[in-house]
């Protein structure tokens, strides 16, 4: 019980000192994003401050589960005025990096060497809305960012497709595609689509 009392106090403490990245820096407020999540809030701008070994301690209390990502959709994903601006960790005072969330959001997360994660305002609650917020440091991840990559550049060749063919000829091509895929004899019908008219 001390070193729980022990660990909220150090946490006000911090809270005292802490100030937000963003807009007027103003300081941050305690809040709980989830039962045994602390994090601190910016109350000018919705943001969220999240330090890495609160992080740790609430995602070691979770079950052990299958990460499962969703694309909710775009209409739904706020993108902050604040997402392009260099943001300083509220620790550290040093520059954070940035990461693409991918998979259907548009926005970027922050993450300070410290380990603590910035989320500007309803990012969380984006996060939460494609079940990643508790797996939020596969995000910092090589693996991840390839993949997000990956997926920027898909989504390039199909508009490039799109635009070169129209909506309807590539649509066929899209099912035709899904067709060959299992076909027995695909190697038979790409050859007779490669064949000179």
């Amino acid at each position: 019980m001390g070193n729980v009392m022990a660990a909220a106090d150090a946490q006000r403490m911090i809270a005292l000192v802490m100030q937000s990245p963003l807009a007027h820096h103003k300081r941050l407020e305690r809040v709980e994003l989830e039962p045994g999540l602390t994090a601190f809030r910016c109350p000018e701008t919705g943001g969220h401050w999240i330090p890495a070994e609160n992080y740790w301690r609430w995602r070691s209390t979770l079950p052990a589960t299958a990460v499962v990502v969703e694309s909710p959709a775009a209409e739904t994903v706020p993108v902050s005025e604040y997402d392009g601006a260099v943001k300083l960790c509220p620790e550290s005072g040093t520059v954070m990096m940035r990461y693409r969330v991918g998979h259907g959001q548009s926005f970027r997360v922050e993450r300070s060497h410290t380990g603590g994660i910035w989320l500007d305002g309803g990012e969380w609650e984006a996060l939460c809305g494609g079940h990643l917020h508790n797996s939020i440091h596969l995000i910092f991840t090589a693996p991840w960012q390839k993949a997000v990559r990956q997926q920027e550049m898909d989504a390039v060749h199909l508009a490039q497709l799109r635009e070169r063919l129209g909506d309807e000829l590539l649509e066929k091509l899209q099912v035709l595609r899904q067709e060959l895929a299992e076909h027995p004899q695909r190697s038979a019908a790409l050859a007779f689509l490669n064949a000179q008219a």
